[in-house]
């Protein structure tokens, strides 16, 4: 019974990802892997001793323990992302910022000629 609950969390959270994607506030290009994280929960969620599995696997005593390393990465993952897209960003205001004064600098020439 516990693991339809998890169930319909993963599906809400795969709609809202759909939801936001339509409303173009979200592109296809950064939900992409939100959709893969709740495509593993929705995974999890119906096989549940998948994550027993996966622990015997990497040598983990504690199964849950495995889901919060997961998570941790994951986090991570998404964090780094975000930073170098940030730094992407306020590279291209610079370049921007200074192209701009240049032009207004040449419009100030050409209205004082």
């Amino acid at each position: 019974m516990k693991n339809i609950y998890f169930i319909v969390i993963a599906l809400l959270f795969m709609t809202y990802m759909v939801i936001e994607i339509r409303k173009q506030k979200l592109s296809i290009k950064e939900s992409f892997w939100w959709m893969m994280s709740s495509l593993l929960m929705l995974i999890l969620a119906i096989f549940p001793y998948s994550i027993n599995w996966l622990a015997d696997i990497f040598g983990i005593e504690y199964p849950p323990s495995l889901l919060f390393v997961f998570c941790i990465v994951f986090l991570l993952f998404i964090n780094f992302k975000n930073s170098k897209r940030i730094s992407e960003q306020q590279m291209k205001i610079v370049d921007l910022a200074q192209n701009v004064s240049l032009l207004k600098e040449r419009i100030k020439e050409n209205d004082n000629n």
